[in-house]
């Protein structure tokens, strides 16, 4: 039998929960001697998206609900807009919010905060993880990155008081006298800063970031956290977050930019493991992946032609506006009669062609009044306006820019170069820096990211015959000719397969391919669009994660015994039975690639 199960959920939006949710229902099916494998799993790390389902499963599984439950549950909260249409609603109420310095600021990754807390979790904090009723030797881990040192920041519980414990990482952590106050830290909270993905969403912002008052009169207070929360600086000195020094907060955001798998956490896990001896060392570890190595290929953008606007240079405009600006009352009272004369032709014309684009043009003008009348209310504006033969665009970019490492007469030769340059040369210039630094930062650091730590995996025989790689395009059409020559080459593989072994593992799998190829193209989101198929594909997206733990988890218990690994009796007959659940499992998926989902 395989006694102890470690699970990796990656980062990837409700794509990565939605798979996670596909391998942890196949577990479920899976049984050794009547006893659903799920019941053996006693290890969950996830990052980002793979944290939504992390969570559910293990508060779920700590209170005693039944796996069904978990299940119908998470499809139910995954599917369509909801979430999303919850969370702008909470943006814009004022009553949402403590305008207190110490509480919640009011940005987008805190509304998400709340809507997880007020649709997801009910209130739930870590505490759950404290009840051992219904489970035990459990832990769970949910991955941040803090911007302090840079590096994966560890919310981790094992449910107990256990000093032993590390909440954070070596120099950022929680005070392990004082677990109590970690424990009443929100699930909702671990959640947004787990999934906090740059670009889309601001850093959260702890301790202020995780305070929230209850009902009762409690709940949790920055000083609390401050009190609780250790830190070491680059003196290295051991300071605590409440000492009257320069650290009062830090930043917190998405998992996925120091360690996307969440693997660096398990084999750290599992190292503590091997070298205490209690709990006991994981017997196989799971990783579930939505990414992949596939990039892209960079395109320059194409320049637009020298036409219309584009045809002329920043120095032209400055010249309009500098004529314009030079009377900006007159403007002002300009479309103040042009849109009183419209409004008033629009009410008195019978005539609807008359009528409509009056009124448009009415509104129109009296927006262009009010916002000329901001302008030259605005302190910034009022003194631009006073003399705008002085206003140089260049020269107020430069001061706001951060230039020191250039000197001024390069400054100089470079602005003057810009300032007679074309729109359309700026703009194909300004295109190609903003989509390499995207491409940069999306695909070629997290992908050298993820080589590296898969690398560290892969080449310590520590974990031989111990990893199970679970990735969402394994079965895709794009991964089809890398896949089938794999299982040709004994030295990637790792073992040699026979004939049958290829046929049960690469045969036959046009129904899975095509909706793998679905599922590994679908974009990492916060939400399921229901008007574009939303439910197809979270649907999609579960029955990928099902066959593919099915099929990885066959080509697993193959290579050990074509490698012809050292088993006890008891494993050996474990496998067995596992094995004959699997390849009736895979025949059915073959034919029928929905039938669990179902």
């Amino acid at each position: 039998m395989i006694p102890n199960i470690a699970l990796a959920f990656s980062g990837g939006g409700f794509r990565a929960a939605a798979f996670s949710l596909g391998t942890l229902s196949y577990l479920q099916r899976l049984n050794l001697g009547g006893t659903p494998l799920t019941r053996n799993i006693s290890y969950i790390v996830s990052t980002s998206g793979g944290t939504i389902t992390n969570l559910l499963y293990t508060a779920a599984m700590h209170r005693g609900d039944s796996f069904d439950t978990f299940y119908d549950d998470l499809k139910s909260k995954l599917n369509g807009e909801d979430l999303l249409e919850y969370v702008l609603s909470v943006l814009n109420d004022d009553n949402a919010w403590d305008n207190s310095n110490n509480g919640k600021r009011r940005n987008l990754i805190n509304a998400f905060a709340k809507a997880y807390d007020e649709k997801w979790f009910n209130g739930e904090t870590m505490e759950v993880y404290s009840n051992k009723e219904h489970v035990r030797n459990f832990e769970v881990c949910c991955n941040a990155t803090e911007f302090f040192r840079g590096l994966t920041f560890r919310f981790q519980t094992n449910g107990t008081r256990s000093y032993s414990q590390l909440i954070g990482n070596y120099y950022m952590k929680f005070d392990v006298t004082r677990l109590a106050t970690f424990q009443k830290i929100k699930l909702a909270d671990v959640l947004a800063a787990s999934s906090c993905f740059p670009l889309g969403l601001e850093p959260m912002m702890f301790p202020e970031d995780f305070t929230y008052k209850d009902q009762g009169g409690g709940g949790l207070t920055a000083q609390e956290l401050r009190e609780a929360f250790l830190y070491r600086d680059y003196e290295e000195a051991e300071r605590r977050l409440s000492d009257p020094s320069v650290l009062r907060s830090f930043g917190l955001m998405d998992g996925g930019i120091t360690d996307n798998q969440g693997l660096k956490s398990l084999m750290l896990a599992d190292e503590r493991r091997r070298r205490k001896r209690k709990p006991d060392p994981f017997d196989l570890m799971i990783v579930t992946d939505v990414s992949s190595y596939f990039m892209d290929y960079y395109e320059v953008p194409e320049p637009k032609e020298a036409e219309g606007w584009r045809g002329k240079n920043i120095d032209h405009y400055v010249k309009v506006f500098q004529n314009v600006a030079r009377y900006p009352r007159l403007f002002q009272y300009l479309a103040l009669l042009i849109a009183l004369g419209s409004i008033i032709t629009g009410i008195v014309s019978a005539n609807p062609y008359v009528r409509f684009p009056a009124l448009i043009v009415g509104g129109i003008s009296s927006m262009i009044f009010m916002l000329i009348w901001i302008i030259r209310r605005w302190p910034v504006t009022r003194e631009l306006l006073k003399q705008p033969e002085k206003f140089d665009p260049l020269a107020t970019l430069r001061r706001a820019l951060p230039l020191e490492s250039f000197s001024d007469h390069i400054i100089s030769k470079i602005l003057d170069y810009l300032r007679f340059t074309k729109l359309n040369v700026l703009e194909q210039m300004l295109k190609a820096r903003i989509s390499s630094v995207m491409s940069m930062v999306l695909d070629v650091n997290l992908k050298q990211v993820r080589r590296l730590i898969y690398e560290m995996f892969y080449t310590d025989p520590c974990w031989d015959d111990r990893r199970v790689p679970n990735f969402i395009y394994e079965l895709s059409r794009y991964n089809q000719a890398s896949r089938n020559n794999r299982f040709r080459d004994p030295k990637r593989l790792g073992w040699t397969s026979t004939e049958d072994d290829r046929l049960l593992l690469t045969g036959n799998l046009d129904n899975l391919a095509e909706m793998a190829e679905q599922a590994r193209l679908m974009g990492t989101t916060l939400w399921f669009d229901r008007k574009h198929s939303g439910e197809d594909q979270l649907a999609n997206i579960i029955k990928t994660g099902q066959f593919t733990t099915c099929m990885n988890l066959l080509e697993y218990v193959i290579s050990l015994e074509r490698k012809k690994v050292a088993l006890n009796e008891e494993y050996r007959k474990g496998l067995k039975q596992l094995k004959e659940q699997l390849v009736a499992d895979i025949n059915r998926f073959k034919n029928d690639p929905g039938f669990l989902f179902r």
